[in-house]
C-alpha cells in the first residue's frame, strides 16, 4: 500500500481532503461475514431502519492562530466532519481519532448531530491514534438512545454482506452496501508511525465524512469502523479499511477505563534476514530481523541492544539498507523470520511481561531478557515495535 495514494475521510469544511504525508492520504473500508449471502440476515433497508438511529454526524472545530501579512497573530478555525456510533445507553460513541484530533492539535469544540437531527455538545474521553479509535460522551437527557452491538470481527469471510452507514460529504445518513473484498489487512496508522493489523477491505463504498461511522453485517452488528481508503483522488475508488470490531472492543474498554489505551512494545525497527544477505554479509545465521533502529528510552535501549551503525547501497535501485545490527533469530521460543512475528508476540503479551531474545552480535550467540514497556503515543522516529 506504500505506492497508493489515499484520503482522510473526514470532511474539512475548508478542504475536502488532507493528505498524511505527501503523496498519500488516508481514508475509510468495511469489512464482511462469510462468501455468500447469509442465511437469515437482514435487507439493505431493514439494516438502515433498525440501525441508522445510532449513527451520528460528529462536526469538530479546530481553533489556532497564523501570521498575517505584518507578522500580527491571527486566529485561525477549521472544521471537520466524520461519523461516529452509540455503543451504550449512557451516551457512548466510538469515531475515529483522526476525526477530532490531527497530529499537532485536539478538537477545541466537539458537537454531535443525531439521527433526530437534534445537536448535542459531546466529551472527548480518550484517543488511541495508532489504532485510530475515539471515544466521546454525551448526555442522553433523559432519552432512550440506538445502541449498536459491537460483533465478532474474527468470524467475517471474504464474500459476506457489509453494510456502512455515515455522513460522506455531509450527506447524514447514507447507506451503502457491499462485500468483503479481503481481511488481516495491515495498515498504516494516520500518523504514520505504528501499522494497523487485521483490517477489513470492502469494497462498500466510502468517502471523506465516512470516517468513524459504522460497517454492519448482514446482522446489524459492528464488525469495523470506516476508517480508510485507498484512491488516486481523494474519494472512493472501490478499496475501503475498516478496524475490526474486535480491536474497538479492546480499546474502547481500555479508554473508557483510564482515558487512554496501552500497548506493549520493544521500541525497534527491524529488516528481514535472508540467504542472500546473509551470504554478502557473512552472517552466522540465514533468517531473523536484523536491527535497524532502537528508539532512545525504549526498552529495547535499557536492554543493550543495538541498531545498525552502517549502510550498503543497492547499485541497482539506490536503496541504502542498514547492516551490522543485532540479529534477533528467535522471541522466548518463537524463531523469528520477519518483523511481524516479532509484531504478532508482543502484541499478544502486555505491559510489563518479560520476554526473552535470541541475539547474534557479530558471531556472538546471546540472550537477552526485559519486560516489555508501554508504546507512547507519538514517536520522533517510528518503528513498528
Amino acid at each position: 500500500m506504500s505506492a497508493v495514494i489515499g484520503g482522510l475521510l473526514v470532511f474539512f469544511a475548508l478542504q475536502a481532503t488532507v493528505p498524511v504525508t505527501k503523496g498519500k492520504v488516508i481514508n475509510q473500508v468495511v469489512r464482511e461475514s462469510g462468501g455468500q449471502k447469509t442465511t437469515g440476515g437482514l435487507t439493505g433497508g431493514d439494516i438502515y431502519k433498525r440501525f441508522a438511529p445510532g449513527v451520528v454526524h460528529i462536526k469538530s472545530v479546530f481553533t489556532g492562530v497564523r501570521s498575517d501579512f505584518f507578522g500580527f497573530s491571527v486566529p485561525l478555525q477549521q472544521e471537520a466532519d466524520g461519523s461516529g456510533f452509540i455503543v451504550d445507553k449512557s451516551g457512548l460513541i466510538v469515531t475515529n481519532a483522526h476525526v477530532v484530533q490531527d497530529s499537532n492539535s485536539t478538537a477545541n469544540k466537539i458537537t454531535v448531530l443525531m439521527g433526530d437531527q437534534q445537536e448535542v455538545s459531546a466529551k472527548l474521553l480518550g484517543t488511541d491514534p495508532s489504532t485510530d479509535i475515539a471515544v466521546l460522551k454525551i448526555d442522553p437527557q433523559g432519552k432512550t438512545l440506538r445502541v449498536l452491538d459491537l460483533g465478532d470481527s474474527s468470524k467475517l469471510q471474504v464474500g459476506d454482506d457489509v453494510y456502512a452507514i455515515g455522513s460522506p460529504f455531509e450527506l447524514d445518513g447514507t447507506l451503502t452496501q457491499g462485500i468483503v473484498s479481503a481481511i488481516d489487512r495491515t495498515i498504516d496508522s494516520p500518523n504514520q508511525q505504528f501499522k494497523i493489523r487485521g483490517a477489513i477491505q470492502t469494497d462498500a463504498a466510502v468517502n471523506p465524512g465516512n470516517s468513524g461511522g459504522p460497517l454492519l453485517n448482514a446482522f446489524g452488528e459492528v464488525v469495523g469502523i470506516n476508517s480508510q481508503i485507498a484512491s488516486n483522488s481523494g474519494s472512493f475508488a472501490g478499496i475501503a479499511f475498516a478496524i475490526p470490531s474486535n480491536t474497538v472492543k479492546e480499546i474502547v474498554g481500555q479508554i473508557e477505563k483510564s482515558g487512554k489505551a496501552s500497548h506493549p512494545w520493544l521500541g525497534i525497527g527491524g529488516i528481514e534476514v535472508g540467504k542472500d544477505m546473509a551470504k554478502l554479509l557473512k552472517l552466522p545465521v540465514d533468517h531473523g530481523v536484523m536491527i535497524a533502529q532502537v528508539v532512545p528510552g525504549s526498552p529495547a535501549e535499557k536492554a543493550g541492544l543495538k541498531a545498525s551503525s552502517q549502510s550498503l547501497v543497492n547499485s541497482q535501485t539506490g536503496q541504502r539498507i542498514p547492516v551490522g545490527g543485532d540479529i534477533i533469530g528467535k522471541i522466548d521460543t518463537i524463531s523469528v523470520l520477519t518483523m511481524d512475528d516479532i509484531l504478532n508476540f508482543v502484541e499478544k503479551h502486555k505491559v510489563g511481561d518479560r520476554v526473552t531474545l535470541e541475539v547474534y552480535r557479530g558471531k556472538e550467540k546471546k540472550q537477552v531478557t526485559f519486560a516489555l514497556g508501554e508504546r507512547p503515543q507519538n514517536l520522533v522516529q517510528s518503528p513498528q515495535n
